[in-house]
């Protein structure tokens, strides 16, 4: 599978490069756009990208486009499986699908078709895979209830999805593979082990590292660019805390009962003071209090003053940038400090930092570096940015140049960087030796448990499983170890941020490899469908790639 995904990268880079220029080129087409609202930037135009009859430069048709690639892929994978760059391409191959059903006059399937097609859709099936009424009827409610998708989109996405689904029966074809295919398939996932795991504690490995003015020295020199500090802005603020709007009277009964009533699932019951865990059990579920509003009508006054408070602030600070924007009014001016002070919010100071390391009672600073590196003389105020308990507007004061300081000044973070650099070498070297040690050691079995034990290290067994079902406490990396792994061998260590694993194949049982054992079938079902999957999706690439093609700029 590795191996064709790098062929298919391969052979179809222009279409994921393509792919990846759009993931850019759509986000900057929203916040240029006439409609986005961007203060100063009424007049661009939206940019012309057509594409099997749409227009991708237009944000409501993209928006459109991605929102139904979304849906399709929940609707298929039972959450929402696919995002950015990946979603991205579904959603541009679900496009092209449609304009080939289009050109080769494939019909709109029935409803019954469709009802059919529901059956097959994850996000309506149970654990074992059968379609359950209940979560098809509780989608449906919830679409009710008046979300972001109506109905009628979701019933559109189902007909499309199933006409793609034809679609895919004629361009996939029936989807070849070997008897080999199937026979690897069914070795790696139906053989059945027995393993022995040893984890070496990463944070207990406490290895002697000298660490000499000299050693210092040289790492330092050696890794320049982790300490350099970049080029920088020196910034100050307008803070408008939300707690200045919360307002001083609470909501009426009627407005509190009905944003609860909205908004129930956000107010759990608290639990009764009364109720005793030694209570004996009813023999009959008891009747659920007809009314529990009054038991979180505290919180649900609370919720609402504070999302007022909230709104307050947010509002503040819009009204904020628009004014500073319309007022023409400079970066560092005695005019833009009189009008701060006029509005009684006066700039804060805010000490110079590097884009990873925000002041410690500023830490939501890293959330925005790409709208701190936006900033100018020109372009001196940002957008209203969210805080923990408000919103900010930063303000460009003047731009810090880069520079590289002396050792002495970050002496202890060269000092902490070369040591654990270290020390995850030496770790990496204990669990090669520890592997010989217990290679040797495990040719007796108990003899694998018995040297890691001396090793202090932790041992776990888990028996008769199969890749399909593994045991849900073993580490993934143990199980990734496993991989290529015979029976009597023991791992090379694979580590996790904290731990380091060494895996022992105790036993290792070979499934049935005949054409009779219902899995070989099934399995078989299974390759086809992925294969055929694979042949639509590579042909609709191409369509995709050379659509893009047609309006991509020209290279220099």
């Amino acid at each position: 599978m590795i191996t064709w995904i790098q062929k298919y990268f391969q052979k179809h880079f222009r279409l994921v490069f393509a792919l990846i220029l759009i993931a850019v080129a759509l986000p900057l087409v929203v916040v240029y756009s006439s409609s986005s609202g961007s203060i100063g930037r009424a007049g661009t135009k939206s940019l012309e990208r057509p594409f099997f009859g749409l227009n991708l430069g237009n944000e409501e048709q993209a928006r459109q486009i991605f929102i139904d690639g979304s849906l399709s892929a929940r609707l298929k994978a039972g959450y929402t499986a696919l995002q950015g760059a990946q979603l991205q391409q579904y959603s541009l191959l679900r496009i092209a699908g449609l304009a080939l059903a289009d050109e080769l006059h494939l019909p709109v399937p029935t409803p019954n078709q469709v009802a059919k097609y529901i059956l097959t859709l994850r996000a309506f099936q149970d654990e074992q895979g059968q379609f359950d009424q209940k979560r098809y009827t509780d989608f449906g409610d919830k679409l009710k209830t008046g979300g972001q998708i109506t109905t009628a989109e979701v019933n559109r996405v189902l007909r499309d999805d199933a006409r793609l689904g034809s679609l895919g029966k004629v361009i996939g074809g029936p989807g070849f593979v070997t008897a080999n295919d199937i026979k690897q398939e069914l070795v790696r996932g139906d053989s059945s082990w027995t393993v022995q795991v040893a984890t070496l504690d990463y944070a207990t490995f406490n290895p002697a590292i000298p660490a000499s003015d000299d050693i210092l020295k040289k790492f330092y020199d050696d890794n320049l660019f982790r300490y350099e500090v970049p080029a920088r802005p020196r910034l100050s603020c307008v803070e408008i805390k939300n707690e200045e709007f919360i307002p001083p009277v609470a909501p009426t009964d009627a407005e509190m009962r009905a944003f609860y009533n909205a908004n129930a699932a956000s107010f759990p019951m608290p639990a009764d003071a009364t109720d005793k865990k030694d209570a004996p059990l009813a023999l009959t579920p008891a009747t659920p209090p007809a009314d529990n509003f009054p038991k979180v009508h505290d919180q649900v006054e609370t919720t609402m003053k504070n999302l007022e408070g909230k709104r307050g602030a947010s509002k503040t600070a819009n009204d904020l940038t628009i004014a500073l924007f319309e007022r023409k009014l400079s970066a560092n001016s005695p005019e833009l400090a009189a009008f701060l002070a006029a509005q009684r919010r006066p700039a804060t100071a805010i000490a110079p930092f590097a884009p990873d390391s925000p002041p410690q009672d500023m830490p939501w600073l890293a959330n925005y570096v790409d709208q701190i590196s936006r900033l100018s003389q020109t372009r001196f105020f940002s957008d209203p940015l969210s805080t923990t308990n408000g919103y900010v507007v930063l303000l460009w004061n003047e731009s810090l140049p880069a520079y590289r300081p002396l050792l002495i000044e970050v002496r202890d973070r060269v000092a902490a960087d070369y040591k654990e650099g270290e020390k995850r070498k030496l770790f990496i070297v204990r669990g090669q030796t520890l592997r010989a040690q217990l290679q040797a050691a495990a040719k007796p079995v108990p003899g694998f448990a018995i040297a890691a034990a001396a090793e202090k290290l932790e041992v776990k067994s888990f028996a008769n499983f199969t890749f399909r079902q593994p045991p849900q406490d073993l580490p993934y990396q143990a199980f990734s170890a496993l991989q290529g792994l015979e029976a009597g061998q023991v791992s090379e260590m694979v580590s996790a941020s904290d731990k380091g694993y060494l895996v022992f194949a105790q036993e290792k049982k070979m499934p049935d490899l005949s054409p009779t054992n219902p899995r070989y079938l099934e399995l078989q079902k299974q390759l086809m469908a992925f294969t055929a999957s694979t042949n639509e999706n590579s042909y609709l690439g191409e369509l995709v790639e050379r659509e893009l093609k047609k309006t991509a700029p020209a290279t220099p």
